[in-house]
């Protein structure tokens, strides 16, 4: 009986593989074989998916991108790290009348070629020019169009120095225009009449409220990082 039985199962198996490899569709087979392979194929995308998930915050990363922010807000606070607006022509072509330069105060170490702020006596405003000479603690000083200095300053009167990129400054040309008044104006209105006040005004409003800006959002950021 048992080797009838085993006799019976190898022709019925030899009889499938030969209706299988001969073309001839088995519905129950096929239906059993894409069975197979979908659980197959399920299981190995929840794998790979189980493999990208991130089961960690990225608290390392949101810590940095917070502390940037923070240091970049006590810098400007402190003025230790503002723009500064061109009011003079005396700099061209590096930059004119009108243009905002990035200008630093927490490291100043000027050498030849650098440009610099600083207090002249008899002058209301500082002058940003370039250092053409250092001699001891004398520092001789002078702009890009107008030449040479008539004065001669030390390090204690430097405010700031320039940030530079690959021996550049960081120069925004035509946005400081709005901020410079004109004094052979009436009333003190200024070069673009009305434009001015508009312009001025929005700048005191985004300095009376950047503060809370900048915390809604940072708190906005964290909270969408540790969300994700």
């Amino acid at each position: 009986m048992i080797v009838e039985l085993v006799c019976l199962l190898s022709i019925l198996l030899i009889l499938c593989l030969y209706l299988r490899f001969s073309g001839y569709r088995i519905k129950t087979l096929e239906k059993f074989d894409l069975t197979i392979r979908g659980k197959r194929r399920r299981k190995e995308i929840e794998e790979r998916v189980r493999s990208y998930r991130v089961e960690d915050r990225p608290y390392l990363r949101t810590a940095v991108v917070v502390s940037a922010v923070l240091l970049l807000l006590i810098l400007s606070m402190t003025h230790k790290l503002f723009w500064a607006v061109v009011i003079s022509d005396s700099m061209r072509p590096t930059m004119k009348r009108g243009d905002i330069i990035l200008m630093q105060a927490i490291y100043i170490d000027p050498h030849v070629g650098d440009i610099i702020m600083f207090r002249v006596p008899n002058f209301y405003l500082p002058v940003t020019h370039r250092v053409v000479k250092i001699e001891g603690k004398y520092i001789y000083t002078a702009g890009d169009a107008s030449g040479p200095d008539p004065w001669v300053i030390t390090r204690k009167d430097i405010i700031a120095q320039a940030v530079t990129v690959f021996g550049r400054p960081i120069v925004i040309p035509g946005v400081g225009k709005y901020f410079i008044l004109n004094a052979e104006k009436l009333k003190s209105i200024g070069p673009f009449g009305e434009e001015y006040w508009f312009y001025k005004n929005l700048i005191r409003a985004f300095k009376n409220y950047a503060l809370a800006i900048v915390i809604i959002c940072t708190a906005a950021y964290v909270y969408l990082e540790m969300k994700s």
